[in-house]
C-alpha cells in the first residue's frame, strides 16, 4: 500500500507518513483519507474507520500488517534461526528440502533481511547432509556459487539427485553398516 500511496503524489504521501501540517481536512487528506480506505480488507476497514487523520491510521495499520517492533524481532530471530539452523530432515526429498528452506528464504527477506545468494547457496548446499558431499564438491569447486540463483542451483543438483539416491541405496544409507557371518 505504500508505494501505491506514494504513486498519488509527494503531498498524499507525506500526509500519510507525517500527519497534517494543519488540523483542517484539506482535498489532500480527504484523498488520502478514501485512498487507504478502499485499500484494506472490510475487517480493517471496520479497525480504522473510527480514526480522523491518515497519520493515525497509517500507524495503525503498520501495527496490525507488521507487527509491533517486538513480535518484528521475534520474527527475525526465528528466521535467522531456521536458516542457520537448516537440515535436510531424513528421508526428505531434495524438493521438499528446497521448498522447506525456500520459505525460510521468503521469511528472512519478510522480515527485511536479505542474503547473498552465495551464502544462501552454501546454506542449502551445507544443510543436505553427507550424501550429497560430492554434488556439494562439484558446485563449491564453480565459480558460478556466488553469482547463482538458489532455483537454478537446485536444477543443477536435480540432475545430480538420481546419481546421489543410487549410491546411497547401494550403501544402503549414508551410515549403514553391514555384518557379515563367519
Amino acid at each position: 500500500m505504500e508505494r501505491y500511496l506514494k504513486r498519488l503524489g509527494n503531498d498524499v504521501w507525506r500526509l500519510v507518513k507525517e500527519g497534517p501540517r494543519v488540523p483542517i481536512l484539506t482535498p489532500v487528506q480527504t484523498d488520502a483519507l478514501h485512498e487507504i480506505s478502499y485499500g484494506v480488507a472490510p475487517d480493517t476497514f471496520d479497525v480504522i474507520i473510527n480514526f480522523k487523520s491518515t497519520k493515525e491510521i497509517w500507524d495503525v495499520l503498520k501495527n496490525l500488517y507488521q507487527g509491533f517492533e517486538q513480535a518484528q524481532d521475534k520474527k527475525l530471530s526465528t528466521a535467522l534461526n531456521e536458516f542457520n539452523n537448516f537440515k535436510a530432515l531424513v528421508g526428505e526429498s531434495l524438493d521438499d528440502s528446497f521448498k522447506r528452506f525456500n520459505l525460510i528464504i521468503t521469511k528472512l527477506s519478510n522480515v527485511g533481511t536479505v542474503r547473498s545468494n552465495h551464502e544462501t547457496n552454501l546454506q542449502f548446499l551445507n544443510g543436505l547432509g553427507r550424501h550429497w558431499s560430492t554434488a556439494k564438491m562439484i558446485v563449491q569447486g564453480d565459480r558460478k556459487i556466488h553469482t547463482l540463483y538458489l532455483f537454478k542451483l537446485y536444477g543443477e543438483l536435480q540432475a545430480q539427485e538420481s546419481t546421489v539416491l543410487k549410491v546411497c541405496g547401494d550403501l544402503g544409507g549414508p551410515l549403514a553398516l553391514t555384518a557379515r557371518t563367519p
